[in-house]
C-alpha cells in the first residue's frame, strides 16, 4: 500500500473518536464502498466494522493523505449520499 500521512485534524478525529489507525488503513485497502465526494473533490473509502468507518482522503506526492475520519451507525446515511449524487461510486 502507498505511504498514509494523517493530516492534523484527522489525528484529531481519531483521538476524539477512538478509531484506530489500523481500522483506517484497512477501510483503504479493502473498503466495502469507495467513492468521490463530487461536492469536495476528496475520495471516500467505507467499510464496515462494527459501525460504518468513513475515510476521506486524497491521493497526494505519491501517497495518500488521510482528511478526516468518522463513524455512522445506519448505512442509510452512506447511501443516501450516493442516491443524491453527493457521493459517486468509483
Amino acid at each position: 500500500m502507498a505511504d498514509v500521512r494523517f493530516t492534523g485534524h484527522a489525528v484529531e478525529a481519531l483521538r476524539k473518536k477512538g478509531i484506530a489507525e489500523e481500522d483506517v488503513i484497512s477501510a483503504l485497502q479493502s473498503p466495502d464502498i469507495r467513492a468521490v465526494d463530487m461536492l469536495t473533490g476528496h475520495f471516500v473509502a467505507v467499510r464496515k466494522n462494527g459501525r460504518w468507518l468513513v475515510v476521506v482522503y486524497d491521493a497526494a506526492h505519491g501517497g495518500i493523505e488521510v482528511i478526516t475520519v468518522y463513524e455512522v451507525s445506519r448505512k442509510t446515511q452512506i447511501e443516501r449520499r450516493i442516491k443524491r449524487g453527493r457521493w459517486v461510486e468509483a
